[in-house]
């Protein structure tokens, strides 16, 4: 921890930085159509001003934060890169000085937000912002030198004292959880600010309070999940009642979504309902899981289902969706400027690293007709037929991986194609003999329309694939061929659901087309 003699020269330090930077900004303004350059050196000043603050905040630390870079806490010293951060206490210390009314904090963060992004374009012509230093006036440039003056003043006239025990350890409380992104969006919450005006003439008593409820929250979560993991397994009827909740948010390739296409779902479906977003590529998958399901077992039971439901979404379909589709499928880079001609130029990786699906919308009939069939023909799989699931679900992974950085369309092919080999055996229409493949493949889609073309594909994509084996690869492989590999699982897989279906139906003596 840092005692406040050690870091009073740093403090002095800082502020005797920022009397130069504000000198120098005085001495520019003279110059002709020097005020964006005032105006930068003025920004600097108050940057200087607010590490003073984060320094002093340092001397205040109890304890040691964990300087794991994974870890959510970081100490005020980790915030000297942060331009916004030290903006923000430059301009807000004051207002908390003078009053502390912490529903300042908002409009100082965008104060400072635009003070920096307004001084990034201050220094240097950028073909992006061509009059963004004519637009830094000589009133921008003076107003932010005379705020810089007048910090500069405050802080030379200020006298530091060490604090309690007990207020550092609430102000670094507070220093931590403004930089947790799910408890700062409640500190600056309008209910919890209009609770701050309520301390108004205590300085850490709304800190005090806040630290309470969120110690008060986490005990009594710690104490429901303590209760849950002692839960005994129910029995009877009331172990199939809802339990738990979960939603996943997918993003698709293939395929548009609409609300009105999911409703007959929602009607017809009790336990995973579907909803859209202000993205029309994308789709929230909400699924409720019962009192059997254990604690201890939620992650898992949820990740079996999240599995049969994107592979048999994946298959019903015979499109592409995921947690995530690849970002960089054409560019590495921001932007590319001719020096010589001071104009910017678009390159990019022609054709784009993405499969050209045709328009596709996610239909209720396609719901329901073949969704909801393929997801139970998949979730009564054997343990040799989900190794077939699991390699294709893999496939699906990497195929959401691939970009301009790392292209593995070839490996793509291969883990389809193998996918769909392993699925034949496993559900007994291949015996794995390479010789009775075709034969075996032919009487599985004699009654396609067009099931010479579709045999034609499979040959083709299982010669590919046997190329990349090799090492031997004949020509170039893409996302086209990719998309085809998957496609001939996908068509078996919704072959065999449907015949299922039907065997199904007939021993019930139900009746209607599948």
């Amino acid at each position: 921890m840092a005692k406040l003699e050690e870091v009073e020269p740093l403090i002095r330090a800082c502020l005797q930085n920022a009397e130069r930077l504000v000198q120098s900004a005085k001495a520019v303004m003279g110059v002709p159509a020097g005020s964006h350059i005032a105006y930068h050196l003025a920004v600097l000043a108050l940057e200087e001003i607010g590490k003073s603050t984060l320094i002093f905040q340092e001397s205040l630390d109890p304890k040691p934060l964990p300087r794991d870079p994974e870890s959510k806490q970081r100490s005020p010293m980790d915030w000297l890169e942060d331009h916004e951060r030290k903006l923000f206490w430059a301009v807000w210390l004051p207002l908390f000085d003078a009053n502390p009314d912490w529903r300042t904090i908002p409009e100082c963060l965008e104060f400072a937000k635009e003070m920096h992004i307004k001084r990034l374009h201050s220094p240097y012509f950028h073909p992006d912002f061509p009059d963004a230093q004519q637009k830094t006036t000589a009133d921008d440039a003076s107003k932010l030198i005379g705020l810089a003056e007048v910090r500069l003043d405050m802080e030379r006239m200020k006298r530091y004292r060490e604090l309690s025990d007990d207020d550092k350890a609430d102000l670094q409380w507070f220093f931590a959880a403004s930089s947790d992104p799910q408890i700062k969006t409640w500190i600056y919450s309008k209910a919890s600010l209009e609770k701050q005006a309520e301390f108004a003439n205590e300085r850490t008593g709304w800190i005090k309070w806040l630290r309470g409820l969120v110690q008060e929250s986490e005990s009594a979560a710690a104490e429901l999940a303590k209760k849950e993991m002692e839960r005994v397994e129910p029995e009877g009827d009331d172990r199939y009642n809802d339990k738990w909740l979960f939603k996943i948010r997918l993003k698709s390739w293939s395929h548009s979504i609409r609300a009105n296409q999911l409703t007959k779902w929602n009607e017809a479906i009790d336990k995973i309902k579907l909803f859209t977003t202000d993205d029309r590529n994308e789709l929230i998958v909400q699924f409720t899981m019962p009192k059997t399901i254990m604690f201890q077992d939620i992650w898992p039971a949820g990740m079996q289902q999240c599995m049969i439901f994107v592979t048999a979404l994946n298959i019903a379909t015979c499109g592409f969706f995921w947690w995530y589709v690849p970002t960089f499928i054409s560019r590495f880079h921001e932007t590319i400027t001719d020096l010589e001609t001071n104009s910017g130029i678009d390159l990019d990786r022609m054709p784009q690293l993405k499969i050209q699906w045709p328009h596709q919308a996610l239909k209720e009939e396609l719901l329901l007709q073949h969704l909801a069939i393929v997801f139970g023909f998949v979730a009564r799989s054997n343990d040799a037929q989900r190794e077939a699931y699991s390699r294709y679900f893999r496939a699906l992974a990497m195929m959401a991986k691939n970009d301009i950085f790392f292209q593995f369309e070839h490996h793509l092919v291969d883990e389809f194609i193998c996918s769909f080999e392993m699925a034949l055996q496993a559900y007994g229409d291949w015996n794995g003999d390479s010789s009775a493949f075709d034969a075996a493949v032919a009487g599985l889609f004699k009654e396609m329309t067009e099931g010479e073309q579709h045999l034609g594909m499979i040959s083709e994509m299982r010669t590919l694939a046997a190329s990349v084996r090799i090492r031997k690869i004949a020509r170039p492989i893409t996302l086209e061929d990719v998309a085809k590999s998957k496609i001939a699982f996908d068509a078996y897989i919704l072959l065999k659901a449907s015949k299922f279906v039907r065997e199904e139906m007939k021993k019930t003596g139900a009746g209607g087309p599948v």
